[in-house]
């Protein structure tokens, strides 16, 4: 029966992406879970989800510069792609480290940390489909 909701959780999880942005990771899997465990394996499974969703948007954005250079002849573009993620990337990396000091080794420390980068990713993920879309939306 635990494994059950557990599972369920996990699968709840991976519903993330449409939660309200005004709801945190951390608030969507508490209110979906029970228990820390439960709370933890959604965000896991969030982190997953989200991962998976901003480097989809991300090869997408990559192939539409690449696209753009071919056809005007003018590099660049993806390079400069490629620097934004590795900035976003160390950026997580030292916000959500911000995240986990501030609960000082307290309990919800851990999942602190996860769901901020459960959030970041999201983020991500939504100004990367943001500048496919505007690159790919008809001219009016």
């Amino acid at each position: 029966m635990k494994g059950d909701r557990i599972g369920a959780v996990v699968v709840a999880a991976a519903l993330l992406a449409p939660v309200a942005a005004t709801a945190s990771a951390l608030e969507h899997c508490a209110r979906l879970a029970t228990t820390r465990p439960e709370v933890a394996a959604c965000l896991d499974a969030g982190r997953k989800a989200m991962t998976d969703a901003m480097l989809e948007q991300f090869l997408a954005v990559e192939q539409s510069l690449l696209e753009l250079e071919r056809v005007t002849g003018r590099g660049g573009k993806v390079a400069a792609l490629k620097q934004s993620q590795r900035d976003f990337e160390r950026y997580l990396q030292s916000h959500c480290q911000v995240v986990l000091r501030s609960y000082d080794s307290g309990t919800g420390a851990a999942q602190a940390q996860l769901a901020c980068e459960v959030d970041l990713l999201r983020s991500r993920a939504e100004q990367l489909r943001l500048l496919v879309s505007e690159r790919t939306k008809p001219k009016e």
